[in-house]
């Protein structure tokens, strides 16, 4: 099923997450343990530079072959044998928008034929060249009665590089999604008593903003920095943005009041970000820390920024 690629369904997860991203892998096993859950075993390898290509939304590997090592040597540290897991990829490598439909076809084939012709009317890409993804949302209060569906896309053919990598060590990848989406399982209780919140991810190469309305997307904004140049114009593309998020939520939630701002970013990065957000906003952005989450036990010495995602992935539930 094409959903499968967002993760947003209720489906119960592997407890074993994986993150991939072009610098290098990552694994988690997380247990649930009394309403909370438990880190049982974290990894990290690095990858060869330049194994993915490059592009807007990621690139193929130019040596399929060269991600075998670091992936062999990533499984081998895992104390027990992994056969599903979910997968965790950077914002730029899955992109999300969204579109409004009516009721959706039952039928997987043309349910998917809907969702890439409202696609292609909506992103500069080639859209036979993606796999892509819809879940439907509950409607916003100023588009009372209109069905919204979150489509997710990224390169189809990078993401089944990737699964034949894992399936070639015997790993069946069940759900994947982006690293932003990911957090809101992650951060659902520090958001439990808002109607509207925004999870902010930042790092020095771009950005993403996730506007949370009772527990749903509302509106996801990504933005890439590293290839702006100078401190500067980065500053004025991020201010603009800001001004530009702000009204859209005027527009399209002014009956409901922003009540939290939870921000995710680099130590360095933190005080820089909180004005930015403060300012455009006008209400404090709180920076998401380990005890924010729902994590017991030991916690090893990863940062929140790399353990909220794979927390989250693992924290799908059953309805």
């Amino acid at each position: 099923m094409i959903e499968r690629l967002l993760g947003l369904e209720a489906l119960p997860v592997p407890p074993h997450i994986f993150a991939v991203d072009a610098a290098g892998l990552r694994y988690g096993r997380f247990a649930r343990a009394n309403g909370s859950y438990e880190l049982e075993e974290y990894h990290a390898v690095d990858s060869p530079p330049d194994l993915f290509g490059s592009g807007p939304l990621g690139g193929a590997m130019r040596e399929p072959a060269l991600f075998a090592a670091p992936l062999t040597a990533l499984i081998e540290r895992i104390s027990e044998p992994v056969e599903e897991a979910s997968l965790v990829v950077p914002d730029p490598w899955l992109r999300l928008t969204f579109t409004e439909a009516s009721d959706l076809p039952r039928s997987a084939g043309e349910r998917e034929e809907v969702l890439r012709w409202k696609l292609r009317r909506l992103v500069p890409f080639k859209v036979e060249e993606l796999r892509i993804g819809g879940t439907e949302l509950s409607p916003l209060p100023n588009r009372a009665g209109e069905k919204r569906v979150l489509l997710g896309f990224g390169l189809d053919h990078m993401l089944e590089q990737i699964e034949d990598a894992f399936g070639a060590q015997g790993i069946r990848l069940g759900q994947i999604s982006n690293e932003s989406l990911s957090l809101l399982p992650a951060v659902r209780d520090p958001l439990r008593d808002v109607e509207l919140g925004l999870v902010v991810l930042a790092a020095g190469t771009g950005y993403s903003m996730v506007f949370v309305w009772r527990g749903e997307p509302a509106l996801h904004r990504f933005k890439s920095l590293d290839k702006l140049g100078d401190r500067d114009s980065s500053e004025r593309l991020v201010a603009r943005d800001l001004r530009m998020t702000r009204a859209f939520l005027k527009e399209e939630l002014s009956s409901a009041r922003l009540g939290r701002v939870l921000l995710v970013a680099p130590e360095e990065e933190t005080a820089a970000w909180c004005e930015k957000l403060e300012s455009a906003f006008e209400i404090p952005a709180h920076v998401l820390e380990s005890q924010h989450l729902a994590l017991s036990g030991r916690v090893p010495e990863v940062s929140v920024r790399e353990i909220s995602p794979l927390l989250g992935a693992a924290r799908q539930e059953i309805p």
